[in-house]
């Protein structure tokens, strides 16, 4: 099959000179003459159209393509699948103070306030309302969101104190924590990249599969996993497991209803039939902690000993010793546990299927293995560094953006990445006004880069930033 070959303006021109000279009495054209110019003029559409084709041949690629071009490309390969995500509105509280400890003062839903750092100006509202009671002149945390979405609502702590919504007797604001969960719309590279991850995940059951279905979770409320990495054992046991982060290093929820001291009881079969081998909790994925408890006509039984569990699907599995038969008719069998919630739950039944909603979770793990989703273990970094403003900029402001910009870094680095001192650096050295920066200590210790084994993720809160 021949290949595409654009052609130039020059090149077409001559073309066309050639074969007007050679089909007629004429020896040759004159640039001055009506027939060259008329020649040039279609020379100059027909180079235009080989550029175009030539721009479409190259944007029909996904390594190529960017901005909708790539929304476009995705659309073409999985229609209605997997799309761009947006961007991200930064969260947080804020605390208002009043001149008077007389009644209570109600703060309605929806006030605004704003903060100011180097960049300018950043507002957010309420998102609930709130009530300075008598005798305090301080509210409780009232949560905010920034007014537009992005990674510019992230702000460090206490530079929220204007009001801009005006309540009587009001007469401060203050942020006591950094906000820090804004994300700006992904990138061209993070979405190319995701994007041919679930196409080569399609075969299912890969590694590859694995991830890229589990970073494609995103719940009703907004949080979604932005890092996932499969841990395999050394020596092959059937059992992986599938580690996942939001990006805050504390993804694990779970079901915490206690009655008498343990779990909720879950009535797996009231009154058996006689024979049965199996039987199912109601609720998945079960955590695996000391609250798990089976119980077969109210009597407890032992793992590993009377069964075997499923921790992804919840399926209990009788042993063959001590039941040859399986169950005996009129058995009940009963079981305590605490289950995951949230995005782990999510997930576990993205990749294992779900037995009650196979529909919705049909599953994408291959037959004969056991993914066990888990979060990843936060490792929280202490930094204490120092900073040298340049002339003229506000020392003050100085650390408070850089504590934002450390964090923005540790933040976003994936699960098992390492903390590499000279890239904190680099960071710090970004933000506008710094002339010096210098990491006095990392985790109590010298400033040494910090290991992250493949179940960890590095984060870093606010709170553990002192810059000096």
């Amino acid at each position: 099959m021949p290949l595409f070959e654009p052609r130039n303006r020059i090149q077409i021109l001559r073309s066309m000179v050639a074969r007007a000279v050679s089909r007629s009495r004429l020896v040759g054209l004159n640039r001055n003459s009506a027939v060259f110019h008329i020649l040039a003029a279609a020379a100059n559409e027909d180079a235009e159209q080989y550029f175009q084709m030539a721009r479409l041949r190259r944007v029909f690629s996904i390594d190529n393509a960017t901005g909708t071009d790539l929304d476009a490309r995705a659309t073409e390969i999985q229609p209605a699948t997997i799309f761009r995500r947006t961007s991200l509105f930064a969260s947080g509280s804020v605390l208002f103070t009043r001149n008077t400890t007389v009644g209570a003062l109600p703060i309605p839903l929806g006030t605004i306030v704003a903060g100011t750092d180097s960049n300018g100006r950043v507002q957010y509202r309420t998102t609930a309302a709130a009530t300075i009671t008598a005798g305090n002149t301080q509210s409780a945390a009232v949560p905010v969101v920034a007014a537009t979405a992005g990674a510019r609502g992230n702000l460090a702590g206490n530079i929220v104190s204007q009001l801009v919504t005006k309540v009587p007797t009001l007469i401060g604001v203050t942020n006591p924590g950094a906000f820090t969960t804004g994300r700006d719309r992904e990138t061209d590279d993070s979405f190319r990249r995701r994007l041919k991850d679930y196409v080569q995940s399609l075969a299912r059951g890969t590694l590859r599969a694995l991830e890229g279905f589990a970073r494609g979770v995103v719940l009703v409320n907004g949080e979604r996993v932005l890092f996932a990495k499969v841990v395999e054992p050394i020596i092959p046991t059937g059992v992986i497991e599938l580690y996942i982060d939001d990006g805050s290093g504390s993804v694990e929820t779970f079901d915490d209803q206690f009655v008498g001291g343990i779990p909720e009881e879950d009535l797996l079969l009231p009154v058996a039939g006689g024979g049965e081998r199996r039987v199912n909790t109601s609720q998945i994925p079960i955590r695996d902690d000391i609250d798990l408890l089976v119980r077969l006509n109210d009597v407890l039984i032992v793992r590993g000993v009377d069964y075997e569990i499923n921790l992804a699907t919840g399926q209990i599995e009788f042993k063959v010793v001590p039941f040859p038969t399986g169950l005996t008719v009129g058995d009940k069998v009963a079981a305590n546990y605490r289950f995951y919630t949230g995005l782990v739950q999510a997930v576990q039944k993205t990749i294992t299927g779900d037995l009650l909603n196979p529909l919705v979770y049909p599953g994408v793990e291959a037959g004969g293995i056991l993914t066990l989703v888990r979060n990843a273990l936060p490792v929280f970094q202490v930094l204490v560094a120092n900073v040298v403003p340049a002339v003229g900029f506000d020392l003050v402001t100085l650390r408070d953006n850089i504590s934002v910009a450390m964090q923005e870094y540790i933040n976003n680095l994936d699960i098992g990445d390492d903390v590499i001192v000279a890239e904190m650096i680099q960071q710090a050295m970004n933000v506008n006004g710094a002339f010096d920066f210098q990491v006095v200590s990392l985790n109590g210790g010298a400033p040494l880069n910090q290991v992250i084994l493949d179940t960890q993720v590095a984060r870093i809160q606010g709170t553990d930033i002192t810059i000096t």
